[in-house]
């Protein structure tokens, strides 16, 4: 992974990793160092994406959309250039209506190991 590199440009030729393909949320990790991961996100639809991560926090900035995000009981307007601070164990994620889409960059801590399965779907439960 190079270390500069351009997130609209991610965004536009964004290719899902395979641990996420089947994943209402498409990833693709821009980032894997010893302590956090990064990840650019993309999302669209209205299918439910809310999702916790036992293990992460998560920094999310907001590259595309202007929608609902869920964090825990709280839900706000993002659009690009937001922060979302998401602690571990909470439920969140973007709430889209049809036709909406959304695109954020996440950076976890501790690092994200790909392998294991780091992500609880509501959809799932």
């Amino acid at each position: 992974m190079s270390a500069f590199q351009n997130l609209a440009k991610i965004v536009e030729s964004l290719e899902a990793d395979p641990s996420t393909r089947d994943d209402p949320i498409k990833r693709t990790f821009v980032v894997d160092g010893t302590h956090l991961t990064a990840n650019v996100a993309v999302v669209s639809g209205s299918e439910n994406s809310l999702h916790t991560q036992a293990e992460h926090d998560e920094l999310l900035v907001i590259v595309e959309g202007d929608v609902a995000f869920r964090v825990g009981n709280e839900v706000e307007q993002v659009k690009p250039g937001d922060l979302v601070f998401i602690p571990r164990a909470t439920i969140h994620g973007p709430e889209l209506e049809e036709g909406q889409s959304f695109a954020a960059l996440s950076v976890f801590a501790p690092h994200f190991d790909t392998s294991k399965k780091n992500i609880d779907w509501d959809r799932d439960r």
